[in-house]
């Protein structure tokens, strides 16, 4: 488990003040204005949400680049422990496993390589930059209803933008962080020879790396991204229709 640090502390102290602000803003708010619950709530929280998620961004990538270990998900080759020639359990468990095994694990490393850190930190605060403009754009657009300006041109213009950075946070949180697990299995399970002594006979010639799991490769494409960003775009021309729309039916009157 990785210790707490004075950047964890700070994220604490940083996230606490932020509800706290957020919280006196928004009760001074209800009291002077008459304002739907349900808008309301869903400004609130979703304003609490990005600055929180903000914090935590720019926390994980100062920990991540500073700290002495980082606690990082690596892919390994399909695994499973192998018992010693002549060993064996008893009493057995009551199930037997047939395939399978472990694929990947969460590992606490120390002296992983600076580009393998930069690549997590960077995938790891794309993810949350991502989540950062989605609730930006709720609570832009709660604000805007609150003003009776639901169609407003900046509604539709943040949405563009919350599509842009949904597809490439995405998809860039999900590759950079593949890549940075890669390469720190390469650098902490690359293990070739092993060596033991005071064994016994019937484990002569047997290899004990076969106890330790071998790197894996692993780089996966998510769609979700993509999908996202599509939803997103079709909000913001959406959006846009609704905006011109309203000019059109100001000018009439």
């Amino acid at each position: 488990m990785a210790s707490f640090s004075w950047v964890h502390l700070l994220i604490l102290l940083l996230a606490v003040a932020v509800i706290v602000l957020v919280l006196v803003l928004a009760v001074r708010s209800w009291r002077r204005h008459a304002i739907d619950g349900v808008i309301g709530v869903t400004l609130t929280g979703s304003a609490l949400y990005g600055a929180i998620a903000l914090i935590i961004a720019i926390g994980t990538v100062i920990d991540v680049l500073t700290s002495q270990d980082v606690t990082i998900s690596v892919p390994v080759n399909e695994y499973w422990p192998q018992l010693p020639p002549g060993a064996e359990i008893t009493p057995g468990p009551s199930a037997t496993r047939v395939g399978g095994g472990f694929t990947t694990a969460d590992l606490q490393v120390e002296g992983l390589s600076a580009g393998a850190r930069v690549l997590w930190a960077s995938g790891l605060a794309a993810g949350l930059l991502a989540q950062v403009a989605i609730a930006a754009l709720i609570a832009v657009a709660c604000f805007q209803l609150l003003r009776g300006a639901a169609f407003a041109q900046i509604v539709a213009n943040l949405a563009t933008v919350t599509a842009v950075v949904v597809l490439v946070g995405g998809i860039a949180a999900a590759v950079l962080c593949d890549i940075a697990g890669s390469m720190a299995a390469q650098q902490v399970l690359s293990v070739t020879s092993a060596q033991w002594s005071n064994v016994p006979s019937a484990w002569a010639d047997w290899d004990p790396t076969m106890l330790l799991p071998k790197p894996g490769l692993r780089i996966e494409f998510p769609f979700w991204p993509v999908g996202a960003g599509l939803g997103f775009a079709a909000l913001a021309a959406v959006l846009k229709y609704g905006t011109r729309l309203q000019r059109d039916t100001e000018g009439l009157v």
